[in-house]
This record gives structure tokens, C-alpha cells and sequence, in this order.
């Protein structure tokens, strides 16, 4: 699957594009375009893909994208009832202006820019503080919306930071590596639940041999497909064991183990705790 060129059109008058989204799942398509995109999420978890990064995200995940960089969140499980809810901003590449950004005053921010045409997630005490006014943005509109962005990304610039996508990524480059793995994860993604699931029928989603797409993988996402495998698996299954009241044998099945016995040993390992105490909120003795 080829990243889906997203056109973002702020309507008349202006060049924010701000949205507050509120819906079951995240679910949009590996995409781009050629806008910064800075996202807060409110309520939510799953995978976070951007380029060559695929980590884990949750409520206060606070991410700026620089632009062109392929990317989707992904809710783990489908939807839920907390749902997912996120504040996005859209704004020009060019944004906030030449003549402004070579300012001396501006040198931070033109840091921050820099560093985050890779991505940048946020942490922090001055990371949330930024979060905190993103979130007033969408009922604002003119000169005041514009103002308060540029408060939020001088907050964001003094911020620890982490870079997303990795030093081999080139964003301008061919497109045939994104490609590649945008097809790779549209497929995982849509047959990660099946026990039958082979590297061979990833491989040819991608249009590459096993092994020439096994090295493609691991140096692209930085794991092995099997631990990336197993980690969607365990995300689904956790999020079924939180959310529904299916038996723990339902879920290991419904998640793609082939046996209970192995759901019950992988699972044991990422959460230091058995299925049966994970839903009921305590570890195991």
C-alpha cells in the first residue's frame, strides 16, 4: 500500500486546519501530506506508525510531524468504550514565515522545526503545559489561533523531545521503501489474528523475497516481524481482556496464538502477571 496523499484544506480564510476528533477507533490510512501535523492524544491506545518508527501510544501521546513524513495511529482492539478522542492541528510548511523565523528571537523554535521534520514525541512538565493549551486552539479562530500555536510550539521547544523517525530515513527519497512497508503493515494489520499468518505471506504484500523482506523489516522498524507480530497480538488481546467478558481461551484464539499455552507464556512475559489477574487488575501472587 502506497501512502495516501492527504489534501488538507482549512477552508476560506484560513491556514490552520484544527480538529477535534471524537470517534470509536483511530483508523485512517498510511498517509501524508505536505503540512506540519502536531497531535495530542485525549482518549485512546494502540500503535503509532510514522515512517520507519511503530511504537505504542496512549492518552497525552503528544507527537509533532514535520512535512511529507507517512503516518497513522492505529487503536488497538478496534473500537472501545473509552473511544478515541485527539485535538490535531494542521498548518502550512512554511509556517510561521521566513522573514519571522530568521528572527534572533526565533532561534528555538527554528530548533525545534529542524529536529522535528524526523518527528518528535514530547515529554515532560513543560510538554504538558503545552498539551494543556492546545486543547483551548479549536474554539479559537484569526490572529488568536495562530498567536496560540506559536505558544504552544515555544512551550514545545523547551521540552524534552524524541526523535520518531530514524537517521537512515529520508523523507524526500523514493517513495518504494515507504511503499513497502506501508503495504507490509496495511497487511499485518488486517490478518495479524490469523495463527496462520507467515513471513512469506508478508513478504509478498510487500513485493519482496522472506528473507530479503525479514533484513527490509528489521532494519526498517528496528525488531524482528515475529516481536512486532506478537506485539499487535498482546496489545488485542489485553484490550479484549479489559473490555469484553469473553473467556481468556476466546481471546488467546480471537488474538492469532495458535495455542493457549503460548498466549499464556507470551503474555506472562510482557505483563509480569497471568491473563486471568490482568483483567481482574491485580498481579499475580
Amino acid at each position: 500500500m502506497k501512502p495516501k496523499y492527504e489534501r488538507i484544506e482549512p477552508g476560506a480564510g484560513r491556514a490552520l486546519q484544527v480538529l477535534s476528533i471524537a470517534q470509536p477507533a483511530f483508523d485512517a490510512e498510511w498517509h501524508f501530506h505536505p503540512e506540519w501535523e502536531l497531535t495530542l492524544i485525549l482518549e485512546g491506545e494502540g500503535k503509532r506508525f510514522v515512517a520507519d518508527s511503530i511504537e505504542p501510544f496512549k492518552a497525552g501521546d503528544f507527537v509533532l510531524l514535520g512535512p511529507g513524513l507517512p503516518h497513522f495511529w492505529h487503536s488497538q482492539g478496534g473500537a472501545s468504550a473509552a473511544g478515541a478522542r485527539a485535538v490535531v492541528v494542521q498548518f502550512p510548511a512554511s509556517f510561521p514565515g521566513a522573514a519571522l523565523l530568521e528572527l534572533p528571537e526565533m532561534r528555538t523554535l527554528r530548533t525545534l522545526l529542524g529536529r522535528a521534520r524526523r518527528g518528535l514525541v514530547f515529554e515532560g512538565t513543560q510538554a504538558r503545559r503545552a498539551a494543556e493549551t492546545l486543547q483551548s486552539l479549536p474554539v479559537l479562530a484569526g490572529h488568536s489561533a495562530v498567536f496560540s500555536l506559536l505558544r504552544v510550539l515555544g512551550e514545545l521547544a523547551g521540552s524534552r523531545a524524541r526523535r520518531l523517525a530514524g537517521e537512515g530515513y529520508l523523507v524526500d527519497a523514493s517513495e518504494e521503501g515507504t511503499s513497502r512497508m506501508g503495504r507490509a503493515y496495511a497487511h499485518l494489520m488486517a490478518e495479524f489474528r490469523n495463527p496462520s499468518l507467515t513471513l512469506g505471506d508478508v513478504a509478498t504484500a510487500a513485493a519482496m523475497s522472506p528473507a530479503a523482506f525479514s533484513r527490509f523489516f528489521k532494519r526498517s522498524s528496528g525488531r524482528g516481524l515475529w516481536d512486532f507480530l506478537t506485539e499487535l497480538r498482546l496489545d488485542h488481546a489485553a484490550a479484549l481482556l479489559r473490555e469484553t467478558t469473553d473467556s481468556i481461551t476466546q481471546i488467546a484464539m480471537e488474538s492469532g496464538f495458535g495455542t493457549l499455552s503460548s498466549f499464556n507464556r507470551h503474555f506472562q512475559k510482557r505483563h509480569r502477571c497471568a491473563p486471568r489477574d490482568y483483567r481482574r487488575g491485580r498481579p499475580a501472587a
